[in-house]
């Protein structure tokens, strides 16, 4: 595992392997909401575990994976 530059980008654009911290999420209630719910909120670290071009972007929080549709992990912002 990788720790990630401090800039912020898109979880969409971090590379596999990689561990980043969520900033912020660009989107509505219901989103921002539904991403808290599965435990991906500001401050949290995640492992990008997959993400092919795309395709959607596997993540792992704690012991879990959850896997995002591109759309969802473009509103998500990471350092």
């Amino acid at each position: 595992m990788k720790k990630a530059d401090a800039v912020a980008r898109q979880l969409s654009e971090v590379a596999p392997g990689e561990v980043v911290t969520i900033e912020s999420v660009a989107g509505g209630r219901g989103l921002t909401s539904r991403l808290s719910a599965m435990g991906l909120f500001a401050g949290r670290e995640v492992e990008v575990v997959r993400n092919s071009r795309g395709g959607p972007v596997v993540v792992a929080v704690r012991d879990c994976r959850v896997m995002l549709g591109r759309g969802a992990a473009q509103k998500v912002m990471v350092r």
